[in-house]
């Protein structure tokens, strides 16, 4: 059970490869299968599951930890639902390896995918953070990586496409380079690989994140120590994706937005805070005007989506 918030990040003496952290809300039946791909595709090293349960509703996971009764796995049960970054800094707290791996429930290992990335890892030590593709349905692009919150991206989203527009770019700079990994800016949280030391440098996932762009606010931190951040499309690992958004496209995007304007507020600075918070606010009622177009056409998802830019604009008026 978590007692303290500020979570010590002490660790034992280390004697693994790698520490799997794995922050479960219920999805419990996505773990289990979690669970049976990395045993199926780690037996190369010496690794530990934790897997920190974030006060989950469905309270399925015990059910899960009767059928993986191992030692090399360990379950936490928190009281509150403390986020995804927090509940990662948990499990960090928890760990004794030397990697730390940081995994969705809803992401398979397909093949042996550890031996390229510690060998990065041991031969580069200016390398911080590596993420594997992770495989998701839409063909022509890549969500795996990006780069850092800008402008020009904020423009295209005023229309709903700068993400897809970023995840073409990705997509394409994967197409047209002959090398098998490459820097970017950001590594998508769903499966990230960092040196433990360097984890506990940064003081770990920053607390002021509930959901959302703790994974681009720690890769910029971990950048600004001089680390690279790099992105290994040659090894690839499946991820369904969106599995919690899917259950409260409401609360999805309520969590969305606030995390941008957090990251902005952070790293972010004068003229171009300012152009940045004007672009993201002015996005609030262009997607509001875009989804109540499409109400027709999906009234259900239609319906959460104005609830949540509607509740987004009235919070920016009264904070401003």
């Amino acid at each position: 059970m978590l007692k303290d918030r500020n979570i010590s990040f002490h660790q034992n003496k280390i004697h693994l490869d790698l520490s799997i952290i794995i922050v479960n809300y219920n999805l419990a039946n996505e773990i289990e299968n979690c669970l049976n791909s990395v045993a199926a595709n780690f037996k190369e090293i010496n690794y530990e599951i934790i897997i920190v349960d974030n006060n989950s509703t469905d309270k399925k996971l015990s059910e899960i930890e009767k059928k993986f009764q191992r030692e090399d796995i360990k379950f936490y049960y928190l009281e509150e639902n403390i986020g995804f970054g927090k509940g990662c800094n948990y499990g960090f707290s928890k760990s004794s390896a030397k990697y730390i791996c940081f995994l969705n429930p809803d992401t398979l290992i397909t093949k042996p995918i550890m031996q390229p990335i510690i060998k990065l890892f041991e031969e580069d030590q200016s390398v911080g953070v590596i993420g594997p593709r992770q495989m998701l349905r839409k063909n022509f692009f890549d969500f795996s990586a990006g780069y850092y919150p800008n402008l020009f991206f904020e423009i295209f989203n005023l229309i709903w496409v700068g993400t897809y527009f970023e995840a073409f770019l990705v997509f394409l700079k994967t197409k047209l380079t002959s090398k098998t990994y490459f820097r970017l800016d950001w590594i998508l949280g769903a499966a990230l690989f960092i040196k433990a030391d360097t984890f506990k440098r940064i003081n770990g996932f920053d607390k002021d994140y509930f959901m959302f762009f703790e994974e681009v606010d720690l890769c910029k931190r971990v950048s600004e120590l001089g680390y690279k951040i790099i992105y290994m499309p040659s090894i690839s690992i499946n991820h369904i994706g969106s599995v919690s958004g899917k259950k409260d496209y409401s609360l999805f995007t309520k969590r969305t937005y606030t995390s941008k304007f957090l990251y902005v507020s952070k790293h972010c600075k004068f003229i171009y805070k300012f152009f940045m918070n004007f672009l993201i606010s002015l996005q609030l009622f262009t997607q509001l005007l875009l989804w109540i177009i499409w109400f027709p056409f999906n009234m259900e998802k239609s319906k959460h989506k104005i609830e949540a830019f509607s509740y987004l604009i009235m919070h920016r008026l009264n904070i401003n």
